[in-house]
C-alpha cells in the first residue's frame, strides 16, 4: 500500500513558490552572463548570422527577468502583510488580558477599601493589598476617623511585641487620635490644593480672570462672596444668580450651603445646585436681590396677596413658603379646577 501523501499548509505552498522563483531568477542570470560573454553553445555555432535571434532571446530573458522580480517581490510584500496581522492580534489578545487583570485588580482594591471602611468585617481576612493603588482617593471621605484609630491601635499592639521602641521619646509611640488628626488635616490641605488647581484650570480653559474669591464661613452657616465688594449670603436669604453660558439671571432664596455648593430654591419651585468652582472661576455669580421681584399687589375683592408679573398664580416670597407650597403643585391645582368649573358650566349648558 502506498503511504497517504502528507497536505501541505498555505505557508509552506508560498516557502516552495519562492524558492521556485529564486531558482529561476538565478538561471536566467547565468543565461544572460553567459550570452554576454558569447561562450554559449549554441549561439557560437550561429555567430553573426543569427544575431537578431541572439537579442530577441535577450529581450525575452530580460522581460522574464523582471516578471520574476515583480512576483519575488509580491511575495515578500504578502509575507511581510501577514507577519503584521499576526502581530496586531498577539498585541490585541495581550492589551485584553492586561485589561482584564487591572478590572480584577481594582474590584479586589475597592473591596478592600469597603472593608475597611465597615466595622463588621475582620481585617484579617482581607487577604488583598493596596501596595499599587492608583489614582486620587479622597480618604476624609472614604474611611472614618473612629476606624482609622481603630486600626492605628491594633496595628502598634503587633508592633510593640516584635519591635522595640527605646529609640524612641520616652519609648512611647504616637497617639492614635493625633495621627488620625493630622492625617484628617493633611486630606483638607490635599483637598482644598486640589479646588484650587481644578478652580484655576477651569478659569485657564475658559479665559476668565480669577477676580472672585468664594469661602465658607467656619460653621458652615455663611457663604462669604468677596469680588469688587465683600457680600456674605446664609439660608433664606434672596440672592440672583446670574450665568453667563445662559446669559440669564434667576431670582430665587439659598436652600443649603456646602464646602462643594450652594443650594438655591427659583422663584418657580425648580431647585439649583451652584458649585463654588464656578463662582469661583466667573461662570456663574451671586448678588443679593435689591429690586422687588415679587410685589404685594392688591386683590380684585379688597384683599392683600402676593401675585406674579402675569397675575395668573400667587408668589411666594420666602424659602418657606416655597418649599411647603411649590409653585409647580400650585399650577396643578389650578388647572384641575379650572378643569371641574368648565365641567360644571357644560353640564349646566346641558340640562345634566
Amino acid at each position: 500500500m502506498m503511504a497517504p501523501t502528507r497536505q501541505l499548509n498555505v505557508r509552506e505552498l508560498l516557502e516552495l513558490e519562492r524558492q521556485i522563483y529564486q531558482e529561476s531568477i538565478d538561471r536566467v542570470l547565468q543565461q544572460q552572463e553567459t550570452l554576454h560573454r558569447g561562450e554559449l553553445e549554441d549561439f557560437l555555432r550561429r555567430c553573426r548570422p543569427f544575431e537578431a535571434d541572439r537579442d530577441q532571446e535577450l529581450a525575452a530573458a530580460k522581460a522574464q527577468l523582471e516578471l520574476s522580480k515583480r512576483d519575488a517581490l509580491s511575495l515578500f510584500e504578502f509575507d511581510l502583510q501577514q507577519a503584521q496581522d499576526i502581530f496586531q492580534a498577539e498585541r490585541q489578545k495581550l492589551k485584553l488580558k492586561l485589561l482584564k487583570s487591572s478590572r480584577k485588580r481594582l474590584f479586589r482594591l475597592e473591596k478592600r477599601l469597603e472593608a475597611l471602611n465597615s466595622e463588621h468585617v475582620p481585617v484579617k481576612k482581607l487577604k488583598t493589598s493596596i501596595k499599587g493603588l492608583e489614582g486620587d482617593l479622597n480618604f476624609g471621605e472614604k474611611l472614618e476617623p473612629k476606624t482609622l484609630e481603630k486600626q492605628l491601635t491594633k496595628a502598634q499592639r503587633c508592633t510593640r511585641k516584635s519591635f522595640n521602641f527605646r529609640h524612641l521619646q520616652n519609648g512611647v509611640l504616637p497617639n492614635p487620635h493625633q495621627i488620625v488628626k493630622d492625617v484628617m488635616q493633611e486630606c483638607e490641605t490635599l483637598q482644598r490644593n486640589r479646588e484650587t488647581e481644578e478652580m484655576a484650570k477651569m478659569a485657564k480653559e475658559e479665559g476668565v480672570a480669577l477676580m472672585v474669591e468664594v469661602v465658607v464661613s467656619q460653621d458652615g452657616q455663611k457663604l462669604i462672596y468677596r469680588g469688587d465688594s465683600e457680600l456674605s449670603f446664609g439660608v433664606g436669604d434672596p440672592v440672583v444668580l446670574m450665568s453667563k453660558l445662559s446669559e440669564e439671571e434667576f431670582h430665587g432664596f439659598v436652600a443649603g450651603i456646602t464646602t462643594e455648593e450652594v443650594q438655591l430654591v427659583l422663584v418657580c419651585g425648580s431647585h439649583v445646585r451652584v458649585t463654588l468652582a464656578r463662582l469661583r472661576s466667573g461662570q456663574c455669580s451671586l448678588r443679593p436681590q435689591t429690586d422687588q421681584v415679587v410685589q404685594n399687589k392688591p386683590r380684585e375683592d379688597g384683599q392683600e396677596g402676593y401675585r406674579s408679573g402675569l397675575d395668573l398664580f400667587p408668589v411666594e416670597c420666602s424659602l418657606q413658603g416655597l418649599t411647603q407650597d411649590p409653585p409647580d403643585a400650585r399650577r396643578r391645582a389650578v388647572a384641575a379646577m379650572n378643569r371641574r368649573k368648565r365641567k360644571t358650566t357644560i353640564d349646566i349648558r346641558r340640562g345634566f
